[in-house]
């Protein structure tokens, strides 16, 4: 792991997660301090903020340090909205009215795009007075490292198809997009060997037949889930998440109805789609 000067970083679980102190995202921040909390993301996978009070452009600003911002695809019937005024911010806001919640399923951040975001950052405005409402993590790098010889060997040259569709709302009259993309990926900055298929999107192993695809997809997504690739953190009113989307998964636990949670998620552009194992 990456020496620190200019942050404290504790790791959370083994696999992935790490909360992040001794910096105060309101103002400007350092070359170094981009630096450190960027090599802290790629050995955590995600980290974390506790006590952040951000505006939206203090947010805007924190994204930019680490590349231009993404604009959600598709969106008319999602679950989240733009927030007025940033479009690319998306609010989302839950309470006794709501029919649904986003990300209530383990996904990858718009991998039905052509070229996936490079990461989110989610900042919590409100969260449940008693508890509820937390973040489930894994990290892809343990899910592929966990595989048997075998089925690595099987799963090389393979590609799936993405679908918004699924995770959306199919009903809604967006047209969402699809792409396809490897089912092992290489991460771009790390270098390690990771699995990019996800219940929330993934449709289609398209190398193989209907029920061949089927059956080794729920393999997967059985095998992504596992605990022990996982962590769970628990938000407070103004924590901040911010996760490297080419090598995590999360799922948001819709636990507290009817209470009220309420925050503002930007993304950040990927360099480029995907690239095989």
């Amino acid at each position: 792991m990456s020496r620190y000067e200019t942050i404290t970083v504790t790791r959370c679980s083994p696999h992935v997660g790490a909360l992040i102190d001794n910096i105060d995202l309101r103002t400007e921040l350092s070359s170094r301090q981009v630096d450190e909390l960027r090599r802290a993301l790629l050995d955590h996978g995600v980290i974390f903020f506790h006590n952040q009070p951000i505006s939206f452009e203090q947010h805007r600003r924190l994204a930019m340090y680490f590349g231009p911002l993404h604009i959600h695809v598709g969106g008319k019937g999602t679950a989240s909205k733009p927030a007025d005024g940033y479009p690319e911010i998306r609010r989302q806001h839950f309470d006794g009215n709501s029919k649904r919640v986003s990300g209530e399923v383990w996904h990858t951040d718009q991998s039905c795009a052509p070229i996936p975001p490079m990461g989110s950052i989610l900042h919590q405005h409100k969260v449940p007075p008693n508890g509820g409402g937390d973040t489930l993590f894994a990290s892809m790098y343990a899910a592929y490292d966990a595989l048997s010889a075998n089925i690595r060997a099987l799963l090389d040259g393979l590609t799936a198809i993405h679908d918004g569709a699924i995770l959306f709302d199919a009903n809604s009259g967006t047209d969402y997009p699809q792409a396809t993309h490897p089912v092992v990926v290489r991460h771009p900055e790390t270098g390690r060997r990771l699995l990019y298929v996800n219940r929330g999107q993934t449709t289609r192993i398209n190398e193989l037949p209907r029920a061949e695809s089927d059956h080794i997809l729920a393999l997967l997504f059985e095998h992504i889930e596992r605990p022990e690739f996982q962590m769970r953190f628990r938000w407070a009113d103004h924590s901040i998440a911010f996760w490297d989307n080419r090598c995590t998964q999360h799922r948001a636990i819709w636990d507290y109805w009817p209470e009220i949670r309420t925050g503002y998620r930007i993304q950040i552009q990927g360099d480029a789609a995907p690239v095989p194992g």
